[in-house]
């Protein structure tokens, strides 16, 4: 029985079905965490005692995995670092759920705390009888959804108590509803933080309105504002005098303190900054709590339990909620004290923290934050007095005693700072030691002679003295190019007579002019004229013009551009085109105005904007889309963009436009609002005299007066050059079309070589091969460049993700080119795919400022190495798909050279995914140190991690089905190999824009299903079953 029970627990078997399970788990609870919240994915879940039953499951199977299959010998040695990581980083998680706690603590300037409020919500429970009590805390995750109804009895002084959980109403707000033999209850609108809100007063009862007392019908405390009713009508006497506004005639007064005076509908009073209004009375009534909508701030969460001593009871409703620290509700039971709360509750620490002084910098000329800090002084009475002031900013936190703080935010008038806390150093060191076993289990495995990753480079060099032929190698790609290419719509036809072309010198030098942007980003008009006319146009060039001629064009002839068929239209949505009166396709400026210059898209646009992302028509996304165009035309027309002119010792770097002439001193006034008139002027006279020295020497002031009064900010001319000289490159859009012709080329010789062997045909291979590499030299120095101009690593955003991914693909195709030159030729047609999707209108490929928080070195590595992993997979997924298709054309007559050439991709396909699967949990746990160093927690099973540790196990179970009898056939290798890009897709474009969460872009609204991926997977699925069907009818007819 015991042997039984062993050999169930330390199975492969159980192992591959454990990973998938925990894959399968924690990938729903980001769906449900995105429509019923954090707490609902935590109560379902994530702290689920049967989720921490599995924790422990995985980690005994690894454990006896090691000893199963001696992984403690020396050539198993890598696998062992492996094993041992997973199970320390499992008892690190375990340190963390049951020691460990987290939570903030808000301190104001000049001030001192010592005081953390909980980031988890418990229900607290007390009785007394004023000489015995009896406490208990219990955690708990309320949601919508789904509810742990409790219950806890117990006896307390010979007396049996119950409490348990009746109902929870999320964001409750009071509701009156009518009822037999009810109370008449007074309704007053004041205002809350959604604005006018009814609040509800119960004969004979007390409410708080601001913190002021407001009664109805009860008149104990002299304090409290009396509302009564009378025979002669409703009245109010309030301690203070209350000054009103009629409604109706707009009459003001004030009503005299410790007065009675008339309480009448339709005025407006005020009392002590409170505003109330009367607006009605119901009779036979009663107050029920409600749940309103999510865009109601109004509400607070409410907890209602059952209290039960002896025969009698008591229903209690508790508000409160995650980082709110409720009062106590106090009452008498049964000769009983209790006291119940809801909500969060608080730490202390032994030492306290004073805030010194807190800053906030912004990017100059922008309200965006660069970065935040808190300068504060540590004071342990404990330890002889012991002071220690230090700075806390994001990346940078201050550890003491086994607490850690972080810079997490901060009050509205700058004065307080909000440090997020997080007592875990046992729980991060030990995790931090399973990541260090995980590194080094890498680095022994792709170098250990004896590793399963050597092992397939051997088995690989074998095949390969087998000469191996397959048609369908190149028909299988030829398609994709063909159809991508023919996607690209080519408008350059469309020509119109040219009013005024600037001199194309001078608008080379006008693009070297520096601008600021309305992010505070400092750039050449290049950049900006680039990033207008791409957005406007969907173009590079217009009529033969460059982006600063046309910018220039339209700033010094505007009627002449407002004229001209510039503005995308969507072909085809043809509603659109018809109601714009569109030509090929592009609209004018005045087609978006009627005769009295209306604006013709109005009512769509407001239509368009009030319904949800996913409620979109594609003529709404589109009226949305071209409705920002024609704002862009117009602020450019206006010059409300032009922020050209620095302000001498502006206290945040702003740059201003034109139309700011008058918040500058005289002397500088007169130039920044005279500059642009003189400049046109200038350009008036070169065009008569054809001499453009006239415009260059003009624009040469406003090129002297930038590098005068901005020069703190104003960028090196190094900057300036390498940033136009990226622009006019272009090297992105250029190396997707070039990365297609030499795949499918590498894909024609390499196919004509393996069936006709000619020496010329492999030195083909090799030259194509020599200039795949000189583009990928060419790649990486377009990346270097975006880094250089931004300042930072060039992967913080989804084009700049692309175009790294697209480099790690090739990085992976020449890693293992030696082994498979098929992989190489595969990765090039992949890199084209990546770049053509990156050079797509919805990526946008704008340099911008980063947030505070990405301010860090671990940006670097982490997004690095975790989008680098992508690159490694799809490749996987690619040459698993090519074997799909070897199989499905498998015949007697081929059969040995397809077998040959299904094991030898299939061992190409396991050697990309080995330095995936890893790259990806190397990826995934630095991005979980990341964490813990900017804000305090290296895992919240945020969407995007939780997606990122599903691909670690998603793979690491494909990788253990080699192991498994009945599961380790090439077909389902292959066939999940290429289901596993799904899983990539899902955490890079999946989390963003469908989950909420830290990396979304959505928050939660999802965005439509995009139409090609439908087709991808339909043409997946009848791949996978036409191959499934042709390998059954071969092993029937055993060929």
């Amino acid at each position: 029985m015991f042997e039984q029970i062993k050999n169930i627990l330390f199975s492969t078997k159980l192992t591959a079905v454990l990973l998938f399970i925990f894959a399968f788990a924690i990938g729903l609870a980001t769906f449900i965490e995105n429509d019923y919240g954090t707490p609902a994915s935590k109560a379902i879940i994530f702290n689920t005692k049967w989720f921490e039953v599995l924790m422990v499951l995985m980690a005994i199977n690894f454990s006896g995995n090691i000893f199963k299959y001696k992984l403690y010998r020396k050539e198993k040695l890598a696998i062992l670092m492996f094993h041992l990581a997973f199970i320390i980083v499992i008892i690190g998680a375990g340190i963390t759920r049951y020691i460990s706690y987290e939570g903030s603590m808000h301190i104001r300037e000049g001030e001192m705390s010592d005081k953390i409020v909980s980031a988890d919500t418990y229900f607290q429970f007390k009785v007394d009888d004023e000489k015995m009590q009896y406490t208990f805390d219990k955690l708990l995750f309320l949601n919508p959804r789904y509810n742990e109804k409790f219950s806890h009895s117990f006896n307390f002084e010979g007396k049996e108590i119950e409490v348990k959980y009746k109902d929870y109403i999320p964001n409750s707000i009071d509701t009156v509803i009518p009822t037999e033999n009810g109370k008449t209850i007074l309704e007053i609108v004041t205002t809350g933080q959604s604005g006018r809100v009814s609040q509800y007063i119960e004969d004979g009862k007390i409410v708080y309105f601001g913190g002021i007392p407001v009664s109805y019908n009860h008149n104990k405390f002299d304090e409290t504002i009396q509302i009564n009713d009378t025979d002669s009508g409703i009245t109010i006497k309030s301690p203070y005098d209350i000054t009103y506004l009629s409604m109706d005639d707009q009459t003001t007064g004030i009503l005299d303190a410790n007065e009675t005076h008339f309480f009448t509908q339709r005025k407006l009073y005020t009392v002590n900054n409170v505003q109330l209004v009367f607006k009605e009375t119901h009779q036979n009534s009663k107050i029920e709590k409600i749940s309103a909508n999510k865009n109601n701030k109004n509400g607070e969460d409410a907890l209602v339990v059952d209290v039960i001593s002896g025969n009698d009871s008591r229903e209690v409703t508790l508000f409160g909620g995650r980082g709110y620290v409720s009062p106590k509700t106090i009452f008498q039971l049964n000769d009983l004290n209790f006291s119940l709360a809801y909500g969060s509750k608080h730490f202390y620490t032994p030492f306290k923290i004073k805030l010194n002084d807190f800053t906030l910098e912004r990017y100059p000329g922008s309200n965006s934050p660069s970065s935040y800090e808190s300068n504060v002084t540590l004071y342990d009475e404990r330890n002889e007095g012991f002071e220690h002031t230090q700075r806390i900013y994001m990346n940078n936190v201050l550890d003491y005693d086994g607490y850690r703080f972080f810079q997490s935010s901060y009050d509205n008038d700058e004065l307080g700072t909000v440090l997020s806390v997080n007592h875990d150093f046992w729980g991060t060191t030990v995790t931090y030691i399973g990541y260090f076993f995980l590194f080094l289990g890498m680095i022994l495995t792709l170098f250990s002679k004896k590793s399963r990753f050597l092992t397939l480079r051997k088995s690989i060099d074998k095949l390969k003295k087998q000469r191996v032929a397959n048609l369908l190698l190149i028909a299988a790609f030829l398609s994709i190019p063909n159809t991508a290419l023919k996607a690209q719509h080519n408008h350059d036809s469309h020509q119109h007579s040219e009013e005024t072309v600037m001199d194309a010198s001078h608008a080379e030098k006008f693009g070297k002019i520096i601008i600021q942007s309305p992010d505070g980003r400092l750039k050449p008009i290049n950049t900006w004229a680039s990033e207008v006319l791409r957005k406007v146009a969907r173009k590079d060039k217009l009529n033969g013009q460059t982006p600063e001629q046309v910018l220039l064009g339209m700033l010094y002839n505007p009627r002449y551009w407002q004229e001209q068929p510039m503005i995308y239209i969507n072909r085809n949505i043809e509603q659109l085109q018809k109601e714009l009166n569109a030509q090929n396709n592009y609209a004018t400026f005045f087609d978006f105005f009627d005769h009295d210059f209306n604006y013709v898209l109005s009512e769509q646009v407001k239509e368009a904007t009030r319904k949800k992302p996913g409620e979109r028509s594609k003529y709404d996304d589109e009226v949305i889309k071209v409705d920002e165009r024609i704002n862009i035309c117009y602020m450019v027309y206006e010059g409300s963009l032009l922020r050209l002119f620095p302000k001498h010792k502006d206290t945040n770097d702003t740059w201003y436009s034109f139309l700011d002439y008058k918040k500058f001193e005289t002397h500088d006034s007169i130039f920044v609002k005279s500059f642009l008139p003189l400049y046109f002027n200038a350009i008036h006279q070169s065009l008569d005299e054809n001499d453009w020295q006239i415009a260059d020497s003009t624009l040469k002031y406003l090129d002297d007066y930038q590098k005068k009064f901005g020069a703190s900010v104003y960028p090196s001319e190094t900057e300036i050059n390498v940033e136009v000289a990226y622009n006019k490159i272009n090297v992105f859009n250029l190396l997707f079309k070039h990365y297609a012709i030499i795949g499918i080329l590498m894909l024609i010789f390499l196919f004509m070589d393996i069936f006709n062997p000619k020496k010329w045909k492999t030195t083909a291979i090799n030259a194509l091969s020599i200039i795949l590499f000189i583009h990928f030299i060419a790649h990486t120095g377009g990346l270097a460049a975006r880094w250089y101009i931004s300042g930072h690593a060039p992967w913080s955003n989804g084009y700049e993700s692309m175009i790294f991914i697209a480099w790690a693909t090739l990085l992976a195709g020449f890693i293992f080119s030696k082994a498979n030159k098929m992989s190489l030729a595969s990765t090039a047609v992949l890199a084209f795919i990546i770049l053509f999707v990156a050079n797509l209108n919805w990526l946008d490929p704008e340099i911008t400022p980063l947030v505070p928080v990405l301010k860090s070195y671990w940006l670097m590595i982490h997004v690095a190495i975790m989008t680098g992993s992508y690159g490694f997979l799809a490749l996987g997924a690619l040459l698993g798909f090519l074997n799909l298709l070897l199989m499905i054309f498998k015949t007697n007559n081929n059969k040995n050279r397809i077998d040959n050439t299904i094991k030898q991709i299939t061992y190409t396909i396991e050697m990309t995914l080995i330095v995936g699967v890893f790259m990806a949990a190397i990826g995934t746990f630095l991005g979980g140190i990341w964490a813990n160093e900017s804000w305090g927690r290296y895992w919240g099973w945020d969407p995007k991690e939780t997606w990122a540790l599903v691909i670690v196990m998603y793979y690491a179970m494909l990788l253990h089905l080699r192991l498994i009898p009945g599961a380790n056939g090439k077909y389902l290798f292959n066939l999940l190999a290429v289901l596993g890009i799904g899983v990539v897709i899902m955490t890079y474009f999946g989390v963003n824009y469908y989950l909420s969460g830290l990396h979304s872009y959505a928050a939660g609204d999802s965005m439509p299903f995009p139409t090609s991926l439908t087709y991808l997977i339909v043409i997946v699925i009848i791949t996978a079953v036409a191959a499934y069907f042709k390998n059954w009818y071969n092993k029937t007819k055993k060929i």
